[in-house]
This record gives C-alpha cells, sequence and structure tokens, in this order.
C-alpha cells in the first residue's frame, strides 16, 4: 500500500499556508497543474478530499484539518534529523570511540586527538586503554570505531594500516648487574625473575612464542605497563617492554632502559572491520594520523 511520501506533505502544507493552489504554487516554484497533480495523488492515497477548492480559494476538509498538524510535526522532525546528519558528516556533532595499546595512547593516539578535538569540538570521544586482545575483540564486537594494536594471526578478520614500528627493551632495577651492559640480550634473562604482562597482551604473546624466554626464572604476571614498571623497581623482577610504552617512564632514577639485541620490532596498526564503513567521526580523525 502506497503511503504519503514528504512530498506530499509539503504540498499539502503549502496549500494550506497560502490559502490557494495558485498561491502555493508560485511559492513552492513549481506550476500549478504539477502541484495540483500531486495533491490528488495525495487525495488517493489517503482515500479521502483533502480541500474543498474554488476558483479562488481552497480550504482543508476535516480530513485535512487533521492531517496538517501531523505533517507540520513529520516534516519538522525529517528536517532536524537531515540537518543532524549533516551536522554528523560534516563532523560538527558525533562521537568517536578508540580502543589501544596503552603504549599507542601516549605517543599516536593523543597527539592526533590533541588536533582532532580543536579542530571538532563538537565531537565527542571516549579512549579505552586495553591489551591487545581487547583491543581486538571491541573492534570485531562494534564496541569502538577504530583500535591501534597489532595485528597478529588472531587478527587476520580485522583490517590494518601500519602506523609506527615500535620495538622491545629491557627494563631494569636501577642497580641490577645488567645495568652495566650498554645492550643486553635475550639470554640475560635466562636466570632472571621475568615481570611479564597478562594473558591477552600482546608483548608476553612475542615473548613467549618468538623468543623463547619462556622457560625464564619464576614470572610475575600484570596487566598494564605501570604496574609492571612499579614491580621492575622495587626489585621484583626484570621485563620486556615495548620502547614506546617506556617513554614516558625514561627519566625514572629506580628503573634503567636498555637496548634488546637482536632488534625485534613490532608494527602498531590502526585496526577497523574491513565489513563496514568507518563512522564519519572516524573517518575525520584518520586525518590526523601521523605515519612514522
Amino acid at each position: 500500500m502506497q503511503s504519503l511520501s514528504t512530498r506530499h506533505l509539503r504540498v499539502i502544507l503549502a496549500i494550506a499556508d497560502a490559502g490557494s493552489i495558485t498561491a502555493a504554487s508560485q511559492d513552492l516554484g513549481v506550476s500549478q497543474p504539477a502541484l495540483s497533480a500531486s495533491l490528488r495523488q495525495a487525495e488517493e492515497i489517503v482515500g479521502l478530499p483533502l480541500f474543498d477548492r474554488t476558483a479562488r480559494r481552497a480550504r482543508p476538509t476535516a480530513a485535512g484539518e487533521t492531517l496538517i498538524p501531523e505533517a507540520r510535526r513529520i516534516l519538522s522532525d525529517v528536517d532536524r534529523a537531515t540537518d543532524r546528519l549533516r551536522d554528523l558528516a560534516a563532523g560538527r556533532i558525533g562521537q568517536l570511540s578508540i580502543a589501544s595499546l596503552p603504549s599507542a595512547v601516549t605517543e599516536i593516539v593523543a597527539p592526533a586527538l590533541r588536533r582532532f578535538v580543536s579542530a571538532y569540538p563538537g565531537i565527542r570521544v571516549a579512549v579505552r586503554d586495553a591489551l591487545n586482545a581487547e583491543v581486538s575483540r571491541a573492534i570485531r564486537s562494534g564496541e569502538v570505531d577504530l583500535g591501534f594494536g597489532v595485528a597478529g594471526e588472531e587478527e587476520r578478520d580485522l583490517s590494518a594500516d601500519v602506523v609506527r614500528t615500535d620495538s622491545f627493551i629491557a627494563v631494569l632495577p636501577a642497580g641490577h648487574r645488567l645495568c652495566a651492559q650498554e645492550t643486553v640480550s635475550w639470554s640475560d634473562f635466562a636466570a632472571e625473575t621475568l615481570v611479564e604482562g597478562a594473558a591477552g597482551s600482546n608483548t608476553r604473546a612475542s615473548v613467549r612464542r618468538h623468543l623463547g624466554v619462556e622457560g625464564a626464572g619464576s614470572a610475575i604476571e600484570c596487566s598494564f605497563v605501570p604496574t609492571t614498571i612499579g614491580l621492575v623497581r622495587n626489585g621484583l623482577g626484570v621485563s620486556v617492554l615495548s620502547e614506546l610504552a617506556c617513554r614516558p617512564f625514561a627519566r625514572d632514577e629506580r628503573i634503567t632502559l636498555r637496548p634488546l639485541l637482536p632488534v625485534v620490532e613490532r608494527p602498531i596498526s590502526i585496526l577497523r572491520r574491513g565489513d563496514r564503513p568507518v563512522s564519519p567521526a572516524a573517518r575525520l580523525f584518520l586525518e590526523f594520523i601521523e605515519v612514522a
């Protein structure tokens, strides 16, 4: 069954406001025959006359009087929704949600967000720091628009664009025997207590799977970098962390950071679902990401 369109409703309101078909056609900038045809089509759809027409006037019938306030409300809602969508497309309003490895927040996400919120102050932003597995899960479920993490085997279903190359470094308590060395090798950790990431951490997975230190001494497990730094700082073990993650702690005199050889790099990528376009706010934000 055919329904009235917004075109029909605008015609009906124009006639009601102008008081005649001739005046309404002039207001809308259409020919009188075209306007009359649209009105006839609307009356055929509802099955009732909407106006009593004379040579000079058009007055709403009872059916017309019933429809006119509803038509005003509907068109007002449509116009308001259209304006909001245009604002959304232009970046004047909207929401942006991001899940990111903590190491990427400080060095990649935050600098881009500073410029983004300055350019688009009407967009609300939510940033969630999470382990790599949680970043991927949030992208897949649609909880966030974009993720910043490492694209491994588990992320093959996601679209990934590398924006920065990170590497692993040794984190030692001040005064540790390895602090006397300019560089540290993976084999140096063989007899050390390792403070490692929790399950779901990309660093933990990389260390265990690719670097062969799973059996190094006893291990203390924790989830995030500040916790790991605190444990190392208090002499509870040594750790392997990303260079990006450790930058905020570079001047901490209670820990020592050393290059880890051989160098093992990990690319940090923008992760998103490949089966749907990103939101307008996310599309605008991507323009502020600096690739290094």
